[in-house]
């Protein structure tokens, strides 16, 4: 079994994750570092973290608190910013009994097996 660094992103290679990404477009609050409370748009997701554009100046290493559907409030470590987006990765995975209704509450249309 391959071992991961959860130091890192989760990556296996060119745009291969771990999860795949569910694309959506919403609107997320979310708080900052240092406390205040912003608005991003959540452009993809997946049970490990989200991609979000968000003008603000956020740093790798810096955590963040988002506020979803179904499942609440979700830390998460920013991975890398660039340009107004910014990529997360959740401190702990949503779990797949949550992760299909988290998905229709914030819009995304999913099919059943």
């Amino acid at each position: 079994m391959r071992k991961i660094d959860t130091n890192k992103a989760h990556y296996l290679g060119l745009d291969q994750r771990i999860a795949p990404r569910s694309d959506i477009y919403c609107r997320l609050p979310f708080v900052l570092p240092d406390g205040r409370q912003e608005i991003c748009t959540c452009i993809n997701i997946s049970a490990d973290g989200l991609l979000m554009r968000f003008d603000g100046g956020l740093e790798p290493g810096d955590l963040v608190i988002f506020r979803l559907p179904v499942i609440g409030r979700r830390e998460a470590k920013v991975i890398w910013s660039l340009g107004g987006k910014t990529g997360v990765q959740f401190e702990t995975t949503i779990g797949a009994e949550d992760y299909l209704p988290t998905l229709r509450a914030m819009g995304v249309r999913t099919h059943p097996n």
